[in-house]
């Protein structure tokens, strides 16, 4: 009979196996039972049971045989007793042989406080030394999704998600909902318990076992989770190492193990350090690019003796700091593609083991992974049914999958989801090649042979096969993959209309999107009006481009249909629905909905639910990543994980209250499906570069891939492509570059390099799509409908932004449109390369539209700036210091453009006209604003200069981002004369100006431009020399981070003296302009300079 207790947190049952048969928590939202038992899970009531609290052991005597000794084979040596508040379970001579013998096991549950206590025992009653290879501990949490209503599902049924990572292990079971509180277990530091390895039970290890994966209705399996595991390791699901425990003749060994109660992942975070754990927090994610640096915080009171890396060549970690209380930060970049353990060792010999995951550029990987699909998986057999298909690929054959003989052959969401990434990616970054290769796919693979008989209904088969195709049409899932292709293909012919010879006008496109999207609305067709389909999140779109097309009869009846559909959903409490009871497909299309009608409750639900599906511990292959119902230990990296990220982001962005740290689960769903392309780190065969792997498979294992068509892992990675592309249009979608305020890290740029000055960020984006920038902490955001930005600087305030925008299709003249949501209210001036395109206006919280005229040129520059700060700026002025400030540590940006200095130790005192900066050669100088010349091309910087002393290599001004890529003047070169240099490549490869050094102890004008290949230095108004072989320019270093004023990127002198009236030009002036400034008596103006003569100024 079974024994209960209760207290204020729990209300628990012990069975008569010695289980957790019920184990709830008092006061709950909801009734929940957190564990499975009989009642829930009859199916699983076998002899072969493995309720939670029964025990796994393999042992042997001395060096004899291994031994299993499991609690559910030991009935005979069970004995159950309480007293108080605990429940004590014992284990003694067994007679079975796989029972518990020759040694004792004592099981205590214990409610103590607000915990409840799950202690083991083993002591070894042999005369030989006993050996436990295998310490198990199955931990079926009530994940069982039988049938039943939502309700049940949302309301009975728990997810759990899991870190085996040592001492600082932990595991959490809540509501499918993400409505708390919920479970969390965690080892008792004081007993020096752990994790160390999960085995999944499949099929062909358990053969005949409900306990097995998919037997018995039981999709997940077990998973049994091991404190030691050296003999199981022979299942090879581990990414530690492996131990076991020798305990001599009459010696114990004591674990225990803590369940508490938790309101959210904020208190189980609190817990883990509480309990003397390590609670770890990274950015941007457990999967990370290359070419971007990660930190992680090493929450704990107890010391840290080592970080260490797996592969120490190839990582770089660095200690930052220490923040109150006890966050010890850190930053990481990686060099090799993969899988990355990093050790950390701490406290009284404890450790934990952090797993992350590197990938190459998200732009290289994107485009890499496009490349390959043109040249590698797409049939080019004319007259042939598969002509034109983007075909899956299949690793373990270096070949296409080439099955077209009907159901589970190409189609579904796995064939017919690889050109909608491709029209997407094309989208955002259009190859003429690739585009084709779409259009003829849509044109032959879809319209003639998919839905050949369906030009009218707009029938969609699911398959494609030889005529009479017999697969069903109603399927609605299959549908928005083929319109949402339609459309991608619509967008490509508007915005690029030149670029190859379409095979249908753009309206063809849009109105096959259409009757499709209506034919699987009005046709006979499953899956559509009380279902959320994957790439809904294009209605809104689709509305809107039929609108601007002018038609409105359509556009409308979309409006509509989606209304009926949105009521359809409104009022049901789980706002999930999907052909599963539980499933994770449906979250970004009722989000869609929900936001279309503005429904914050029903956009916080899905918001709340995405998250509870998805891991939060500090391992790459869960983190961020749903939890489907086969469980987290396969089936990883589903497509929703950044298709459904749309939802997280948009929550993030425009909703959270705690934007910053919503932030980082967010980013690292935008980027956990490019992990999915093969740049090497899943195959290194050349065959399949560039391919994708439909999932990961986290339980690993020696029976290779599980699903369809299954075959060897690649590294854990399934061989076939599959769905995976859906996943990396959901990723494209969403990409983008994101600076937040963290509160443990600070100021931190997501998928973006990003510093800071007094009033701004200056953003380098890395994300790979290059069209989005979110401010998650001020709520700014930027979104360009074509083309790309490779800088940005930002204001705090959201009154000034400016980027370099890069034109993708050089030689076409076209409108970009901008995007901007957050602006401060005001008017605005927009300004392309200087010259005024026009003005919009700006309200709170809105978003406002900039059209944007873009010439032949490869690049140019973007200004977004507020009329009423600055009426009148000079359009060929980047920045002007006046230095005629008296005190304080800031110089002031004259040119209107904000673009103020810091002053670092410098001192105002009398200049050549007014006040000037003097710097007093020891650790003076000014920092001005980051990227302040990274979009010039042709330039002029002028300055007057008195120099005091000479220090060699002191800087006049040196703008850059360290000692590979910059650009300075110095007024004298060790052992030569003035000198200006700009390279890229380091000081060996500098391309150079050389004159004369400075006069000491005088005012002197000094200038450099650069026109074309063309540079000049000037002093005092004439020229001093020109190289004519320039090549390198300002923008070519890119974002510089690095800009002084009287200080150098190496550690050179400071610079000794004092400097006045110095000037930014976009524009190389004239020797006509140079002179003119030289003898100016105040700033001027290029246009003033080339209008007027000036007197002589005086020194």
């Amino acid at each position: 009979m079974a024994v209960q207790l209760s207290n204020q947190v729990f209300s628990i049952s012990v069975g008569d196996y010695g289980d957790l048969s019920s184990l709830r928590l008092v006061g709950d939202t909801f009734n929940t039972n957190y564990v499975m038992n009989s009642s829930n899970a009859p199916k699983q009531n076998t002899s072969d049971h493995q309720w939670l609290g029964e025990l796994m052991f393999t042992y042997r005597l001395g060096n004899g045989a291994w031994t299993r000794a499991w609690t559910s084979n030991s009935a005979d040596a069970r004995q159950i007793t309480s007293s108080g508040n605990s429940v004590q379970v014992a284990y003694q001579n067994s007679s079975n042989n796989q029972g518990i013998r020759n040694f004792i096991l004592h099981e205590t549950y214990s409610l103590v406080n607000d915990y409840l206590h799950w202690q083991m025992k083993v002591t070894n009653t042999s005369n030989q030394t006993l050996e436990i290879g295998d310490w198990g501990l199955p931990l079926p949490f009530n994940e069982y999704w039988s049938g039943g209503n939502n309700e049940q599902i949302y309301e009975t049924r728990v997810l759990s998600h899991s870190f085996v990572g040592h001492n600082s292990s932990f595991i959490t079971a809540g509501r499918p909902s993400g409505i708390g509180p919920y479970v969390l277990l965690i080892p008792d530091a004081s007993t020096g318990a752990g994790l160390e390895y999960q085995d999944h039970w499949r099929t062909e290890e358990h053969p005949g076992s409900t306990w097995a994966m998919e037997q018995g209705g039981w999709s997940e399996g077990l998973n049994v989770f091991y404190i030691h595991s050296n003999v199981i390791k022979s299942t090879n699901r581990g990414y530690l190492g492996s131990t076991s425990l020798s305990l001599a003749p009459g010696e114990s060994k004591t674990y225990a193990f803590k369940f508490y109660k938790v309101a959210d992942e904020q208190a189980v975070k609190d817990r883990l350090y509480s309990e003397g754990h390590v609670d770890v927090t990274v950015v941007p994610g457990m999967i990370f690019p290359t070419n971007l640096k990660a930190k992680f915080d090493l929450h704990t009171s107890k010391s840290i003796t080592s970080v260490t890396a797996q592969y120490p060549s190839e990582t770089t970690i660095s200690y930052l700091e220490t923040a109150p209380t006890n966050h010890k930060i850190y930053e990481l970049t990686l060099g090799r593609l993969g899988h990355n353990n990093i050790t950390v060792n701490y406290g009284n010999g404890e450790k934990t083991v952090l797993q992350f995951y590197a990938i190459e550029p998200v732009e290289a990987a994107l485009q890499r992974h496009s490349t390959f699909m043109v040249n590698s998986t797409q049939w080019n057999v004319p007259g042939d049914l598969r002509d034109k298909v983007f075909d899956d690929w299949m690793m373990q054959y270096k070949a296409k999958r080439n099955s077209f003989a009907g159901y589970w052959g190409w189609g579904d969401d796995w064939g017919l989801t690889h050109g909608q990434f491709l029209a997407e990616k094309n989208v955002q970054k259009p190859v003429a090649s690739e585009i084709k290769a779409v259009d003829d796919y849509l044109e032959v693979a879809i319209w003639t042979n998919l839905m050949e008989g369906h030009h009218t209904d707009y029938l969609v088969p699911d398959f494609l096969m030889p005529q009479p195709n017999t697969t069903p049409t109603y399927r609605g899932y299959a549908y928005p993959h083929i319109y949402n292709t339609f459309f991608n293909m619509y967008k490509l012919a508007n915005l690029y209309p030149n670029l190859i010879s379409y095979r249908n006008s753009k309206n063809t496109y849009l109105l096959r999107a259409y009757r499709i999207f209506k034919a699987l609305y009005e046709g006979p067709v499953a899956y559509n009006w009380n279902t959320g389909l994957m790439g809904e999140l294009t209605t809104p779109d689709i509305i809107k481009a039929l609108q601007e097309e002018g038609l409105t009869t359509e556009a409308n009846d979309l409006i509509a249909k989606m209304a009926t559909k949105y009521n359809n959903f409104k009022n049901t409490t789980y706002p999930y629905g999907s052909e599963y009871n539980y499933d994770n497909t449906g979250e970004e299309a009722v989000y869609t909905l929900a936001k279309m009608n503005n429904n914050t409750t029903m956009m916080s639900k899905i918001n709340a639910k995405t998250r509870a599906a998805r891991g939060h511990m500090p391992v790459w292959y869960y983190y961020a990543d749903p939890v489907t119902i086969t469980g987290e230990n396969w089936w990883n990296f589903q497509y929703t994980t950044s298709l459904a990220g749309y939802a997280m982001d948009d929550w993030t962005r425009r909703h959270s209250s705690k934007p910053e740290v919503d932030q980082r689960l967010s980013y690292a769903a935008k980027l956990a499906n490019i992990g999915a392309i093969n740049s090497g780190q899943i195959s290194s065969d050349p065959a399949n570069i560039g391919a994708v792997s439909w999932t990961y498979q986290a339980g690993k294992g020696n029976y290779g891939a599980l699903g369809l068509d299954g075959g060897p892992l690649f590294n854990g990675w399934r061989g076939m492509s599959g769905e995976a592309d859906l996943g990396l249009f959901g990723a494209i979608k969403i990409l983008s570059s994101d600076v937040a305020v963290d509160p443990i890290f600070g100021l931190f740029g997501y998928g973006c390099d990003v510093t800071e000055s007094s009033n701004s960020y200056a953003i380098t984006p890395k994300d790979g799509v290059f069209q989005r920038l979110h401010l998650i902490t001020q709520k700014l955001s930027l979104e360009l409908n074509r083309d790309q930005y490779s800088s940005a600087i930002v204001t705090k305030s959201k009154n000034s932004i400016r980027l370099t925008l890069k034109n993708t299709t050089p030689g076409t003249t076209h409108t970009t449109i901008m995007s901007l949501t957050g602006l401060a209210a005001g008017t605005y001036d927009v300004l392309v390369d200087g010259t005024k395109n026009g003005s919009v206006t700006a309200a709170n919280s809105s978003t406002t539209t900039v059209r944007l005229n873009i010439g032949t040129a490869a690049n140019y520059d973007i200004r977004i700036q507020s009329s009423t700060d600055n009426p009148s700026p000079a359009g060929d002025i980047v920045a002007r210091y006046e230095f005629d400030e008296t005190a304080g540590s800031t110089a002031a940006d004259s040119s209107g453009y904000g673009q103020q200095a810091s002053v670092n130790g410098g001192a105002w005192g009398a200049g050549r006209k007014g006040n000037a900066l003097h710097f007093n050669g020891t650790d003076a100088y000014a920092s001005l604003p980051g990227g302040i010349v990274s979009s010039l091309n042709d330039f002029t910087i002028a300055a007057w200069v008195r120099v005091n002393t000479h220090n060699g290599w002191a800087r006049l001004f040196d703008f850059g981002a360290g000692t590979n890529r910059y650009m300075f003047l110095t007024p004298k070169a060790e052992g030569t004369g003035m000198r200006f240099a700009i390279t890229v490549s380091g000081n060996g490869e500098e391309q150079q100006l050389n004159a004369p050094e400075l006069a000491t102890g005088v005012w002197k004008h000094v200038a450099v431009t650069l026109s074309g290949n063309t540079g000049m230095m000037y002093l005092d108004g004439v020229e001093a020399t020109r190289n004519t072989n320039m090549t390198l320019k300002p923008s070519s270093l890119g974002l510089t981070d690095r800009n002084y004023i009287g200080k150098s990127q190496f550690d050179d002198p400071y610079l000794n003296g004092a400097v006045d009236e110095l000037i930014i030009y976009n524009r190389a002036l004239t020797a006509q302009e140079i002179r003119g400034l030289a003898s100016a008596s105040s700033i001027i103006t290029a246009h003033d300079v080339g209008a007027h003569s000036y007197a002589e100024g005086a020194d």
